[in-house]
């Protein structure tokens, strides 16, 4: 290029211009010389390394370590994303005995270097059954050795996410070297504002320890809990109906749960009523003019609500169908992908979602229109 090309620009320049490209335009603007590759790095960093995605395997503990070592890269991170790897599994099934405090060692150091990294989310961990006399869910140790460098740490977590499936290979079920997910240190939890949690059942332990941690994140403004479909859950409305519990809880999201009363729901969410300002609710079973009751409960003035979502909710075993109520059907697009399944039922009947200034009279007349869909 000329002594007039772009690279002679001043490097504030360059910088600026650098913000307003796309991704793909940013990575060509970045290879075209010395100068546009360095004036435009913080914003690339910025714009690829606000999230950093890996497995537990040690070539992508390695590239994680290269981001937290380097001066630019690792004020930039803010939340560690932690997915199976190409194997369909989170790393190493039982990292050898005598490097597992390397690893777990490595772990914390990163922790401590991603200075600006609080949210943590952890997709596809495996699970198995509890040995016999354990209750809980159980993780492959891979998953518990970063659990505990965030705790032994203190990371000030802001945001946590854990979506547990079952293991569905028999041989790495039976070679799995397990890590109790209730042994994970509650204080760890105190700093959170959102909270996701997808399980696939609703054991005893597993429940307390859900419990204990909620109970934990005085701060908790968004709470996301997902089970296996139609898992039992009074218990854990027990232990969380409180008054004070979650005093600044805003967002609740339930999915595939369910409860022997609708009293119990009615309990936890009126403990609740001073914050709570948006509930979603997808494949929860209640008794039969449980979600009726629900609905007229909301709807007595004592909640300030802004969007109420219903999406394939039951009572009995037989969905409650909106078809009645026109011009209030949810988009399916709304809806977390995690909480929906496809059933071969129109959408419109059994999904109903309301907002704004009048939702405390659409949430009453969905009461009165809302009928149990047979067949």
């Amino acid at each position: 290029m000329g002594t007039s090309g772009i690279q002679n620009l001043p490097v504030e320049l360059l910088a600026d211009i650098a913000t307003f490209t796309e991704s793909p335009e940013l990575c060509a603007f970045r290879l075209t010389c010395r100068a546009m590759y360095q004036s435009s790095l913080h914003h690339f960093a910025q714009t690829f390394v606000h999230t950093l995605k890996t497995d537990l395997s040690p070539k992508s503990l390695a590239r994680v370590q290269e981001a937290a070592n380097d001066e630019t890269f690792r004020p930039c991170v803010h939340k560690l994303e932690i997915v199976r790897n190409s194997k369909g599994c989170l790393g190493p099934l039982s990292p050898d005995i005598t490097s597992k405090g390397t690893y777990i060692q490595a772990w914390r150091d990163v922790m401590k270097r991603l200075v600006n990294c609080q949210s943590f989310e952890m997709r596809n961990s495996t699970y198995t059954t509890p040995k016999i006399g354990d209750d809980g869910i159980t993780l492959d140790e891979a998953t518990g050795l970063i659990l505990e460098a965030i705790a032994t740490e203190h990371i000030p977590m802001g945001s946590f996410s854990i979506d547990i499936i079952k293991y569905r290979s028999r041989d790495h079920h039976d070679n799995l070297t397990q890590f109790g997910i209730t042994t994970f240190g509650i204080p760890a939890f105190s700093n959170l504002k959102e909270l996701s949690l997808a399980v696939p059942d609703a054991e005893s332990g597993t429940i307390d320890w859900m419990a204990k941690m909620i109970q934990c994140a005085k701060s908790l403004r968004k709470l996301t809990i997902i089970f296996s479909f139609n898992c039992e859950s009074t218990s854990l409305l027990s232990q969380l109906s409180s008054v004070g519990c979650l005093p600044e809880l805003e967002e609740l999201t339930f999915s595939r749960m369910s409860f022997y009363s609708s009293a119990a729901l009615t309990i936890f969410l009126y403990s609740i009523q001073d914050s709570l300002r948006r509930v979603t609710f997808s494949f929860v079973q209640l008794e039969f003019g449980g979600w009726r009751s629900i609905l007229r409960e909301l709807a007595g003035g004592v909640y300030q609500l802004d969007s109420v979502n219903l999406h394939r909710v039951l009572e009995v075993d037989k969905f409650l169908s909106f078809r009645r109520i026109p011009g209030y059907q949810i988009a399916e697009n709304a809806v977390d992908k995690r909480i929906y399944r496809p059933f071969p039922l129109r959408a419109e009947d059994v999904s109903f979602s309301c907002s704004g200034p009048a939702l405390q009279q659409v949430l009453q007349k969905a009461a009165d229109l809302a009928e149990v869909r047979l067949g």
